[in-house]
């Protein structure tokens, strides 16, 4: 699922007094005014849906957009939306009630519930407490297995980089094995787990524990930008596995926060013990703890979550007595999330990462390559980038934010990647494995040979992908999605296998083979196989 491969989590600064604590009278109410005047305000036609709780009650709810875009059907607190990776502290909970009954142990091996589980390692077992604070070393994401319990055995040629416990990596297969590992334990199919265990508990009646066709017409359609940046209506695909496969609403997941600010407690008894709440919270590496990042010396509780175009956010302040669920169903404005988790919680805002849409004219310049080799990138007639070469126009369309290329042409499918320097203004371009680098400015190194079979676009088939682009950036081979989202460095670790270059412990990997006209036809990336198509 590459929308569960984008994990990029929405970190909260230190907690610093704040006019929305707990008892701010008409301080909080000057907060809550604020915070619905710029969901009110916000831009685009997509979803917007916000609650705010405190201890007791919700204290606010406030909508914007449009829950089906072509429709024009309204979003209202009640409009149902996939809430992604928030799901995987449904997860936690219902094992760490599991813990509570005896039949869970977090410390015993995994496999002492699953015992086809085994991946090539001489390292200490892999224990449920690893899989549910991601320090278990097992990769993110199998797509080709995704909610299928195949993956236990997909796993088993798996070789991790290190012990368990020892780094953080964040690893959707490993909150799916512990769904297989809750369903071995309570015998009955995990999405029934939550259901029996925390749904049904809390009251949470518009909530489904799994993504299945029967509730497509009972949730907001969702979206995704479009190379050009246009909104389109984003790939549907069923999903039951414990990583990511929960259907909610505001009222409920305010529900949902109302359990966790009382620290496991409901108005009929315990959903968890304080011990088994406590060590929840407890953060294990890099400020995760089970289910949850934490943060401020664990008072605060949030995760985000993303899957099919949704987009969701979820927090609770311990101490401060209140939590907010943010719902969405196209691409998060992080900037304005900031605001809005800011104003409520009294934190200074972060800087949030750079995702503007540049303009058309922001890519233009003449840029040299290797052997003098020459592009020039102008506005063209309509609108869109043209690129110059030997007295040649080739005209281009938009392939994500920062990419541009062409279908058809003598050459084949091109691609060109804009990489942009401090100030904003790009300064490389990227094409296959050639660099070039503004006129003027010293060179690129050149790529090395043996990277060219494998330069090119590969995608797997499937709504869930993964579509991927392989180039050089001067030496370096590189990896980014097809949106031209997040480029990362690999280095070789044997022939025809990369890892991520940063951090060396990084279980994600990728091996080329099957080399046919000089190009490599398949690339498989943690052992799901993407191939190669004449696509820029």
């Amino acid at each position: 699922m590459t929308r569960l491969l984008l994990f990029l989590a929405f970190v909260i600064g230190a907690i610093a007094p704040t006019a929305a604590k707990e008892g701010g009278g008409a301080d909080r109410e000057a907060a809550l005014a604020d915070i619905r005047a710029m969901i009110e305000g916000a831009s685009g036609d997509s979803a917007l849906i916000v609650s705010i709780t405190d201890r007791d009650r919700p204290i606010l709810v406030a909508a914007h957009g449009y829950a089906d875009i072509d429709r024009r059907i309204a979003a209202t607190a009640d409009t149902r939306f996939a809430i992604g990776s928030i799901s995987k502290s449904f997860a936690a909970v219902a094992l760490m009630q599991m813990a509570d009954e005896g039949r869970f142990d977090p410390e015993a091996p995994i496999a002492r519930y699953l015992p086809d589980f085994h991946v090539r390692s001489s390292y200490a077992p892999i224990t449920g407490a690893s899989l549910m604070s991601h320090t278990s070393g097992l990769p993110n994401y199998l797509a080709n297995v995704a909610s299928m319990r195949f993956l236990v055995t997909a796993l088993s040629d798996f070789e991790p980089r290190y012990a368990p416990g020892e780094h953080f990596w964040y690893s959707n297969a490993g909150y799916q094995l512990l769904g297989y590992a809750a369903e071995a334990i309570d015998r009955r199919p995990f999405p029934l787990i939550v259901q029996r265990r925390i749904l049904d508990p809390l009251g949470m009646t518009a909530t489904a524990p799994q993504i299945d066709d029967r509730l497509r017409r009972q949730m907001a359609t969702s979206y995704e930008r479009a190379p050009g940046g246009d909104l389109v209506a984003a790939p549907w695909f069923e999903h039951i596995a414990a990583d990511g496969a929960i259907v909610s609403n505001a009222p409920d997941m305010t529900a949902y926060a109302r359990m966790l600010l009382a620290r496991g407690r409901t108005a009929k008894g315990r959903l968890l013990s304080d011990r088994a709440f406590s060590r929840m919270i407890t953060p294990v590496r890099d400020d995760y703890g089970y289910g949850f990042d934490i943060a401020d010396h664990g008072k605060m509780l949030f995760h985000t979550g993303s899957i099919a175009g949704f987009q969701a956010y979820f927090a609770v302040h311990l101490e401060q007595g209140l939590g907010i669920v943010i719902l969405g169903n196209g691409p998060a404005d992080r900037v304005l999330r900031e605001r809005i988790v800011a104003r409520l919680f009294g934190t200074a805002p972060r800087p949030a990462p750079d995702l503007t849409w540049h303009g058309v004219t922001s890519f233009a310049g003449r840029f040299v390559g290797p052997g003098g080799r020459a592009l020039k990138f102008v506005r063209g007639p309509s609108g869109d980038l043209t690129v110059e070469e030997g007295g040649k126009v080739l005209p281009l369309s938009r392939i994500g934010r920062e990419g541009w290329g062409a279908h058809l042409t003598p050459a084949g499918p091109r691609a060109f990647l804009f990489f942009r320097g401090p100030l904003g203004a790009v300064s490389e371009v990227v094409e296959g494995d050639a660099t070039f680098v503004r006129a003027g400015t010293a060179p690129a190194p050149g790529a090395p040979p043996s990277y060219r079979p494998l330069v090119g676009r590969y995608s797997a088939h499937g709504e869930e992908g993964p579509s991927v682009r392989i180039y050089a950036r001067g030496a370096k081979l590189m990896m980014s999605y097809a949106d031209s989202s997040l480029p990362m460095p690999l280095v070789e670790d044997t022939t025809g296998r990369f890892r991520f270059e940063s951090p060396a412990f990084s279980p994600e990997w990728l091996r080329f083979d099957t080399v046919a006209d000089g190009k490599a036809q398949r690339l498989l990336l943690n052992g799901v196989p993407l191939y190669r198509i004449e696509l820029p």
